[in-house]
């Protein structure tokens, strides 16, 4: 690293004078980084994270054994329960690692998922079971995903409506599903449905000035 001895300035990459002052540049005793940019802090503490996630995941647990000591259902079992909550945890982890564009990583682990299960579902001679659990299932852990990262993650105001939108399209999967009788249960649906309806207004209650700050700024009104 190189210093300029007018500004008293560090000055990265190959420059033989000040790019301020046009001073030539003497040596410095600091070391140089491995890059030019900035190292960008982490916004949000993995502890919390876990935390969170763990929390989420006992209080479904819990829901679950009220709801099946109240109506005892015969064709919900726990099996699609923690399968819903090991994608939730897998969706979280993977967008907090990548956490470069956090809506569209679940849109994407949300539509392979359902892809693959579709797949599945047709090679081995089509029971429905990917429209009626599979996917209602995984539209909740997206929800739930993207409320776990919404408590433990700072974003700008403009991310919370790609938020809201992605809730109101991901309540209307199942619901589509419903209208179309293509499915045999129509619970696992309707409660995916319920999960969006809970998330879009949740968000929009609490981040409400900051959205509605945020659409003046982009129709400029």
């Amino acid at each position: 690293m190189k210093k300029c001895p007018e500004c008293q300035v560090d000055v990265l990459d190959n420059w033989d004078v000040c790019p301020l002052c046009d001073t030539p540049l003497i040596e410095s005793d600091k070391r140089s980084p491995s890059t030019s940019f900035p190292e960008v802090g982490l916004r949000f503490q993995r502890r919390k994270v876990k935390q969170s996630l763990t929390l989420v995941s006992l209080l479904v647990i819990l829901i679950y054994f009220i709801s099946q000591s109240i109506w005892r259902f015969r064709f919900f079992g726990l099996e699609f329960v923690l399968f819903g909550l090991m994608v939730t945890w897998m969706m979280v982890l993977v967008l907090i690692r990548k956490r470069r564009n956090i809506v569209k990583g679940i849109v994407y682990i949300l539509f392979l998922f359902s892809l693959l299960s579709v797949y599945f579902d047709y090679i081995f001679g089509w029971l429905g079971w990917s429209l009626t659990f599979v996917i209602p299932i995984l539209c909740i852990s997206a929800l739930l995903a993207m409320f776990v990262v919404i408590q433990v993650v700072r974003l700008q105001a403009g991310d919370y409506i790609l938020y809201l939108q992605l809730a109101a399209l991901v309540g209307f999967i199942p619901f589509l599903f419903i209208q179309m009788d293509w499915v045999v249960i129509e619970l696992p649906s309707w409660l995916s449905v319920l999960f969006s309806f809970i998330m879009f207004w949740s968000v929009l209650l609490r981040h409400g000035k900051a959205i509605r700050n945020e659409l003046s700024k982009r129709m400029h009104v």
